[in-house]
């Protein structure tokens, strides 16, 4: 998986998310992380419908229309809910992806 990249404070290890990993053989057939600097507000890729679809699929959906291809506020809100719902809270459920909160995500390839 590609390494974090700043825009996110979601911790890689250790803080205030729960303990847990996962392997290589675990996430094979999910999309690799692409970092966080990937969702920013009007990013278009087949990735953001997938993670979309998921986080509807998780009950984290926060959206009126959609999902759709285009990274948007509702993103990052579902996203919210869906670090929220993994125990992350306060700056570290952002709404920005991060490693371990999207390997948990379980996002298909495109």
């Amino acid at each position: 998986m590609a390494r974090l990249l700043g825009a996110s404070t979601e911790p890689s290890s250790g803080s205030s998310k729960p303990s847990g990993s996962t392997s290589d053989k675990e996430t094979s057939g999910y999309a690799p992380f692409p970092g966080a600097g990937y969702f920013r507000t009007g990013r278009r890729s087949a990735l953001i419908t997938a993670m979309g679809k998921r986080l509807v699929a998780e009950g984290c959906g926060k959206y009126g229309t959609g999902p759709g291809p285009r990274w948007t506020d509702a993103d990052r809100r579902s996203y919210a809910a869906w670090q929220r719902k993994l125990g992350y809270s306060g700056a570290d459920a952002n709404g920005i992806p991060g490693a371990p909160s999207c390997a948990k995500l379980h996002v298909p390839k495109p």
